[in-house]
């Protein structure tokens, strides 16, 4: 028992200044500087109101450079169509649009797809012709192109054990409510009151406003996942399960009505085909998903990261714009899907085993992330600020948007309770239940990529006939209540999500110690065991294969046998090393500061050693971000008491550990994880 104050606690804040990093290279930091009462008063203004940006999505000097300098080719390389008044030269005003609206919205706390949006909104209702050289086709493929990546997305986040985990309770979520909302939005909108549109036409639109946004969904969910609030009762993975199921059900629907109430219908004679167009749609996008992920699952020819890729990326893009060329959107939505969880799967296994060089679980994990990028700079902006811009409030009715609003809320709301009742039979409690609710109204991509698919189908099938004005009108109101259907509930449902996470959701069970179980795989033993073995590599590197030897024990550690198995889940020893460095050069400075009488100078020169080996850190190492199928991953394997292995120490910040309690209940799935 301690009589006196503890050394460590008076100088905690030199280790936290050491690794946080402030006066590197002997600078003060701005806010330490010399300068007016004014400047220090703005400055810290900026510090406490200015959000800081996320990594993958951060626009800074080096980005702006960039993109003037590929600018700059670019017209220099192809002429005056990056001229204004041309389409090229629209289609990057719409980009820079497009993330200066993002970036707004971030710093004003709201999702970053309402200020692509809006942006889009902007640049279409300016006084001046801003974006008229856009031609409407290239954003009905970009708005293609996007679907097929978020769908590929998904697909290579899901796990096959943690869908089978949650089906049942995943299935009442994907089904249940968004049927209902669809069949209840469809039917408001035949009211005469409102739009009074033809049944079928009005299931169409109901539809599209069912289906989840997983844009929004996955990352909130993700968050908690990592956090571990809910993990314990499956509450993140059964909503991440849900939600890409949930917009197949909403596409494949979308499909049906749409063909029979715009091209097809009883007078058309082709009710038949209209009707069992759906099916075959989902059944060719599974057949295409699966030919494609048994094809790239042949890593003996895609054998490097890069050409990996290209193979699924562009495998997905050709199923989804071969089946849209064809009518059949649904289908390459599904088949985008299917290719990501069976080529995800397929590298898991190593098969077929005559093309594959083996078991890999990072091959999906560096596909996705590239996918991220791609997504975040590319598909994500245009896909919302192309939406945006085809809304022209001139050419909108006087009463269109408050009989949108009335649809949108009356349908969300019963959305709501539906849900609420929905998962009344998986054992959660009523704030677990009222959560799910909450959790399951953002919409975004959906809505986005399909609202303007139905007037661009009327102006095609209905031109010339005499009702086309009517039936124009009917597309543009289809066209209002999707946009608002985004800006209202992506805007509520994701600030629902973070305002009720920590007061519905239960943090993991304690351990037999009373302490909670942290958010990674975890355990006091073998995390001693790791800090030995990663300080043991960089004193063994002098030795001939010493690195090998302690990698090879780092394996036999955690359950593997011997070299080969350890190399088949593709540790990075480098990666080790780097953060063996950081963890040794940090335990010398709490070692010096529990001293209690530290020198002033061994102080100072290990506080500057620890943020050296911070930034060499990020920098070799990288900032990585665990991905969903790792955590899920993570959570089948220690259900089932088997080891998990990271690729890379950074993405391991503790080693793995059981479950306190494996097998209790239903939903332990995500309790390891």
């Amino acid at each position: 028992m301690s009589t006196g104050p503890d050394p460590s606690a008076a100088n905690a804040p030199a280790i936290a200044e050491a690794v946080q990093g402030p006066n590197v290279d002997g600078v003060e930091t701005p806010y330490k500087q010399e300068r007016s009462p004014f400047a220090r008063k703005v400055a810290t203004a900026y510090y406490y109101l200015a959000r800081p940006q996320e990594e993958e999505t951060r626009i800074n000097a080096a980005v702006i450079i960039l993109a003037a300098v590929v600018y700059g080719v670019l017209y220099f390389a192809i002429g005056s169509v990056f001229l204004p008044g041309h389409a090229a030269w629209c289609t990057l005003l719409l980009w820079v649009a497009s993330n200066i609206g993002a970036f707004v919205a971030f710093q004003l706390r709201l999702p970053r797809v309402i200020g692509m949006l809006c942006a889009g909104l902007l640049m279409q209702n300016l006084p001046w012709s801003a974006v008229d050289a856009f031609p409407p086709r290239w954003g009905t493929q970009m708005r293609a192109a996007a679907l097929a990546t978020i769908f590929l997305r998904c697909g290579l986040e899901l796990d096959l054990g943690t869908m089978r985990r949650y089906k049942y309770p995943a299935i009442r979520l994907a089904l249940i409510p968004g049927l209902v909302e669809a069949l209840y939005d469809g039917a408001l909108a035949t009211a005469p009151a409102l739009f009074g549109m033809p049944i079928l036409l009005g299931f169409t639109m109901g539809f599209i406003l069912k289906a989840v946004g997983p844009g929004l969904v996955v990352p909130a969910m993700f968050k908690l996942q990592k956090t571990g609030l809910g993990k314990d009762q499956g509450i993140p993975s059964t909503i991440v399960i849900s939600a890409s199921f949930d917009d197949i059900v909403a596409i494949t629907g979308f499909a049906i009505f749409s063909h029979i109430a715009i091209t097809g219908g009883p007078e058309s004679g082709n009710l038949g085909w209209e009707i069992a167009q759906g099916p075959v749609q989902v059944v060719f996008g599974i057949l295409g998903g699966l030919l494609g992920g048994f094809i790239i699952g042949c890593t003996r020819i895609f054998y490097s990261r890069l050409i990996r890729l290209v193979a699924i990326y562009g495998g997905a893009l050709l199923i989804m714009f071969f089946l849209e060329y064809y009518g059949m959107l649904s289908g390459g939505a599904l088949g985008s899907l299917t290719i990501g969880l069976a080529t995800a799967n397929f590298w898991e296994r190593g098969l077929p085993r005559c093309g594959s060089l083996g078991p890999s679980f990072t091959f999906s994990t560096e596909v996705e992330r590239f996918l991220e990028v791609i997504w975040s700079w590319v598909m994500e902006p245009m896909l919302f600020v192309t939406i945006g811009a085809s809304i022209n409030f001139q050419t909108l009715s006087s009463g269109t948007i408050p009989k949108s609003l009335v649809i949108i809320c009356t349908g969300v709301i019963l959305r709501m309770i539906v849900t609420f009742f929905a998962m009344s039979r998986g054992g959660y409690t009523t704030k677990e239940k009222i959560f799910f609710a909450l959790a399951w109204t953002p919409k975004a991509t959906v809505q986005a990529a399909l609202s303007a698919t139905p007037l661009a189908m009327i102006q095609a099938a209905k031109a010339g006939q005499p009702d086309y004005a009517q039936w124009e009108q009917w597309g543009y109101d289809i066209l209002t209540t999707g946009i608002f259907a985004i800006i209202i509930c992506a805007t509520l449902g994701v600030l629902a999500i973070h305002l009720t996470a920590h007061r519905f959701l239960e943090m993991p069970e304690e351990s037999d110690e009373g302490r909670p179980q942290p958010s990674h795989p975890s355990g006091a033993a073998s995390n001693v065991a790791l800090h030995r073995s990663l300080s043991t590599m960089t004193k063994r590197r002098g030795t001939e294969g010493g690195l090998n030897q302690s990698a090879s024990a780092e394996g036999r550690q955690v359950g593997y046998e011997d070299d080969h198995t350890l190399l088949h889940h593709n540790i990075a020893l480098e990666d080790y090393e780097v953060v063996a460095l950081y963890i040794d050069a940090i335990s010398e400075l709490s070692t010096l500061v529990a001293s209690g009488k530290p020198d002033e100078e061994e102080l100072q020169r290990l506080s500057h050693h620890v943020a050296m080996m911070k930034r060499r850190v990020e920098q070799e190492v990288g900032q990585r971000e665990v991905t969903v199928r790792e955590l899920f991953r993570s959570a089948s394997l220690l259900a089932a008491n088997k080891p998990v292995v990271y690729r890379n120490a950074s993405r391991a910040p503790h080693p793995p550990s059981l479950p306190a309690s494996p097998g209790k209940g239903s939903h332990d799935g995500d309790a390891a994880v």
